[in-house]
This record gives C-alpha cells, structure tokens and sequence, in this order.
C-alpha cells in the first residue's frame, strides 16, 4: 500500500525490548549503523518529530529534512516544517516526486512511528542485540510484515551484535 505512488520506510535502531530512545538520546553508537541509516536516506526526503529533530540538533545534509510540530512558533534553518502529520505526509511525498525518487523516510520518533505504521510498505530495522532502560519505544511489528533480507554485524569497539534486517508488507 503506498502513500501516493510513494514507498513509505521506517529506518530505525532498536533494542530486544524496542527500545529506540533514552532522554531524547540514541542509548548506544554504533558507527556501521549510522552509516547504513546515512547510505539508506542520503539524497532521499526524511521526515521526523521535533524531538527527533532536537536529538540531532541539525538538519541531516543531503536530505530534505520534514519535521512535524505543534509549536506554529517553532523554526530551525534548513528544514520544512508541518503542524500536522497528514500534511507533512502530503509535502514529503511531493518532494519525493519533484526529487525524481520513489522512497520517503521516516525516522522517527515513536509516534510518528505508531501513527504510520499502517500506511509504511518497508522497515529498515537495526536490531541492536541490548536490553536498556528507555523511555521510547519502537510499535510492535505488525504480522502483515515478513523479514526479507538479515545482515549480522558486530561492532568493533564495543563488541556489540547487531543485524540490519528489512520487512516488506505482504
């Protein structure tokens, strides 16, 4: 099911309870999978919440960066923003057309996530083989999603496992 002709993709890092967040903050690094996220979203349209937003502190470069906001006061240089997420989605999609693409990203955070998670065609999920105290958690994986591709990896500095596993939408 595509959002107009568009394919919808959560790119996502997540722990063994879903996990995706502490204090606004990613709870590990883990350089190889900041780099997939990079490889999968470079050039591309990516939307997110203002806190997402804020974790980072910075619009991503080479990327039309979207952020979703209550705040109609709320401004940051190099980003588009929308107060709902309907017409966030609207925009974004446009965006992916006029860039000649056919993917839009979303990267978080975990409303956003659970509110688009009936229209998203793929996950790019990074499973990070950790239990941490979070706050901020990943939906359920609904059933109508089937693991296509696994990639185990393991970090070289911390010796932490991680795979990078995609799900498409039956």
């Amino acid at each position: 099911m595509a959002y107009n002709d568009i394919e919808i993709v959560h790119v996502v890092a997540m722990d063994q309870q879903r996990c995706i967040g502490v204090d606004n903050q990613l709870p590990w690094h883990l350089s190889e999978d900041l780099k997939h996220f990079k490889r999968i979203t470079q050039g591309g349209v990516i939307v997110m919440g203002r806190k997402t937003y804020d974790s980072m502190g910075r619009a991503l470069p080479n990327r039309i960066n979207w952020v979703l906001t209550r705040d109609q006061c709320w401004q940051a240089d190099g980003v588009k923003i929308a107060h709902s997420l309907e017409k966030m989605l609207d925009q974004a999609c446009h965006d992916v057309k006029q860039q000649g693409q056919q993917r839009l990203f979303i990267i978080g955070g975990a409303e956003i996530f659970k509110q688009t998670m009936n229209i998203a065609d793929r996950l790019e999920l990074t499973h990070v083989d950790l239990t941490v105290q979070g706050d901020t958690f990943y939906p359920v994986i609904p059933d109508c999603f089937n693991a296509t591709q696994r990639q185990p990896m393991q970090d070289e500095k911390t010796g932490t496992k991680f795979e990078f596993v995609t799900y498409q939408r039956r």
